[in-house]
């Protein structure tokens, strides 16, 4: 696998003699990587609850540390959603590229093979040094690839992302040394040992840095403001890489820490871990949809799902640190909701991928990505919108796709997990719940406008107009995704096998497929018969869908005696203009309204009439809304800083006495402050 990898990213050197050649030949060593990680993932997971470990020792390169790779059953799951999008993004590519390339061959080549073959080796990593190493490598490659087109707007993207990935590298730089301190190695194995003699507090203090620290990769709110700057920015294969797995990797970080190298030799976590993770959830996932309604920008518009579909992995992995380790049914829900919350990182990386992909075909079509200036497409481009169609049911959660399966599962451990855990505990899981409802109900009003304002209607621009499908190779990564989005939903009992070995590495005690039974092996029932959960067939369900569809082709293919006529729409004696069909400004309108809080929106209006204030002659209308964590956050922190600096500068007066002087009274706070120890 990594073989493959590092020859894709050596193909980067044939570029100065043929970039059509370095770009085949970069994407094939990526596609026999991801294929290679797909088998090796399917190796550690398909042999059940105990799965398969592999351990690589690699040469000695330090003296204080022996880097290894180890590869369980949750690293396994993890490579396995990160391989499955990269053979995707793989076969989409060289095409994509060749039409909306950014003109640098070479850095598209080794940037994306280096990207994912990072994200495989933090999947791997068996040591502290080996995982920040693999980590660092992930964070690069990808500023590249988010700064490859050059433009300004994407060198303010790669700035704010890299800062914030920086800042949480150094927190997880933290957690890792600390723990290699006591641990007096580097390895998991002898940290996951040693961390059972920590304290609670000290315990707790490094969860939560860790936390930040993978959140901000995460997206989690309010450290997501980098995410709707840099996935547009990069290119759209590499959107969907960076949307649909590296944002999985982070909370990869987040099982490993938290419930395997940091959790307590016995008893359960300490409740404010599972708490902090489940409010942060639900609040990204609710702000997320939120701010995703308002965008106009196809790409920025995913970004901001990613957002929301982070929280409600989130809320799985909380429920189930609340539920854990408390025996009896609570342990049975908490296996139920850790493997609902791996069931929809798939799903995620799945159709999320799949809308990307979509949106960068529209892209290449047409070089637009303001909703508001495509429209007509579903006719000029239709392979491209069926399959962004099936993306946009898939993650509005609606049956019989994947998206539906895995939040359906979410809220049956939500609901049932507050029945355990009972009084304001127990309502503060259903509130969760409700926020989980209102997040699906959000997302299909989202991908509503979308798709209508995108696909449907008449073309608001002559690039529109003139759009065309895009290449076979494009269509079929599309096809390969949307058929994953397809299987999972139709039977996902058949999925649930490869989640035992991840769940039973973090839980203990029994896997999903004995919680979540298969049937039939097509119907699935929440804890089977260790609770009270409900049965659902979602193969049945996927069949009433089909019959009912053909019912309607059968009705409208049906011969009529009388001839049809063709005539355009009545519009008051006018003809017909795309200016008529509904914006996506005017879709959005009125939870603009409604969440006027959070949006704090802006709108500026300018008319020009004519003799008379009743003939209008000219109308401009503009507005947008701003994102609270940016402005009431960022910025003030910005502000700050700036300052900061303009008070450090204005006391640089350039004398040498002053700077001693400076540094004996720094010397002397110090001492002041530690020296009594």
């Amino acid at each position: 696998m990594i073989g493959a990898y590092a020859a894709g990213a050596t193909a980067s050197l044939l570029a100065p003699r043929s970039a059509r050649t370095a770009r085949a030949l970069g994407h094939s060593g990526l596609c026999v990587g991801a294929l290679a990680g797909v088998a090796l993932a399917i190796r550690c997971t398909a042999g059940g609850a105990s799965g398969t470990t592999l351990r690589v020792e690699l040469p000695s390169l330090f003296p204080f540390a022996h880097l290894s790779l180890v590869l369980d059953g949750l690293g396994a799951f993890f490579l396995l959603v990160v391989s499955i999008v990269a053979v995707a993004a793989a076969v989409y590519g060289p095409a994509y590229l060749r039409a909306h390339g950014t003109g640098s061959p070479a850095v598209e080549v080794l940037g994306i093979n280096l990207f994912v073959g990072s994200m495989a080796l933090v999947l791997c990593a068996g040591d502290a040094l080996t995982f920040l190493l693999a980590w660092e490598g992930m964070t690069l490659a990808s500023y590249t690839l988010v700064v490859s087109e050059g433009g300004e707007a994407d060198a303010h993207a790669g700035l704010v992302y890299i800062v914030m990935a920086h800042a949480g590298t150094a927190l997880l730089m933290v957690v890792f040394l600390s723990l290699a301190s006591h641990a007096g190695s580097f390895d998991f194995a002898a940290i996951r040992a040693a961390a059972t003699a920590l304290s609670g507090p000290e315990r707790s203090v490094l969860f939560f840095l860790a936390l930040a620290g993978l959140g901000a990769k995460a997206g989690v709110v309010p450290l997501h403001v980098w995410l709707p700057l840099a996935h547009p920015a990069a290119p759209s294969h590499v959107s969907a890489l960076m949307s649909g797995v590296m944002l999985k990797v982070a909370l990869y970080g987040v099982l490993r820490l938290g419930l395997d190298l940091l959790a307590p030799a016995a008893g359960p976590l300490p409740p404010s871990w599972g708490w902090t993770v489940l409010v942060l959830g639900s609040t990204s996932a609710v702000i997320g949809v939120l701010y995703a309604l308002q965008q106009h920008d196809l790409k920025r518009l995913l970004a901001f799902h990613s957002v929301e579909n982070v929280g409600i992995i989130l809320m799985g992995i909380g429920m189930a640190m609340l539920l854990a380790r408390r025996g009896g049914a609570a342990d049975a829900l908490a296996a139920l909701s850790l493997a609902a919350a791996l069931l929809h990182t798939l799903n995620h990386a799945a159709f999320k991928g799949l809308l990307f992909l979509g949106a960068g075909s529209v892209l290449s079509a047409t070089h637009l990505r303001n909703m508001e200036q495509l429209g007509g497409l579903g006719r000029r481009m239709p392979w491209t919108a069926w399959l962004f169609l099936t993306g946009a049911v898939a993650i509005s959660a609606l049956p019989p796709l994947n998206g539906f399966v895995s939040e359906w599962m979410t809220f049956q451990a939500l609901v049932l997990g507050g029945g355990q855990l009972r009084g304001g505990a127990g309502l503060a899981a259903v509130v969760a719940a409700s926020a989980l409802a209102l997040t699906g109900g959000l997302a299909a009003a989202c991908f509503v406008k979308a798709f209508g304002v995108t696909f449907l209607g008449r073309p608001r621009s002559a690039r529109a107009a003139e759009a065309v499908e895009v290449a076979p190779s494009m269509r079929a990564a599309m096809i390969l995704l949307a058929a994953v989005c397809v299987v999972v939903g139709v039977v996902p009992g058949y999925v649930m096998s490869l989640l035992d070995a991840p769940v039973v590495r973090l839980l203990g005690g029994a896997g999903p497929s004995a919680l979540v039974t298969v049937r039939g092996p097509l119907v699935l029932s929440a804890l089977g018969a260790a609770g009270a959960g409900t049965a659902l067939s979602m193969t049945a369900a996927a069949a009433l869908f089909a019959a009912l569809a053909l019912l309607v082709w059968g009705i409208c293919a049906w011969p009529r005696a009388a001839a049809r006529r063709l005539a355009p729409t009545w519009t008051c004696g006018m003809t017909p203009q795309s200016r008529f069909d509904y914006t996506a400004t005017a879709f959005a309108k009125p939870l603009r309204f409604i969440f006027a809080a959070l949006y704090r929106p802006r709108r500026e209006v300018e008319k020009e009439t004519g003799p008379t204030p009743y003939v209008l002659r000219r109308l401009r209308w503009e507005g947008d809304v701003v994102d609270l964590a940016e402005t009431e956050l960022y910025q003030r922190l910005q502000a700050g800083v700036m300052r900061t600096a303009r008070a450090v500068r204005s006391r640089s007066t350039g004398r040498i006495h002053g700077y001693i002087a400076y540094v004996l009274i720094t010397l002397l706070l110090t001492l002041l402050a530690f020296g009594r120890g």
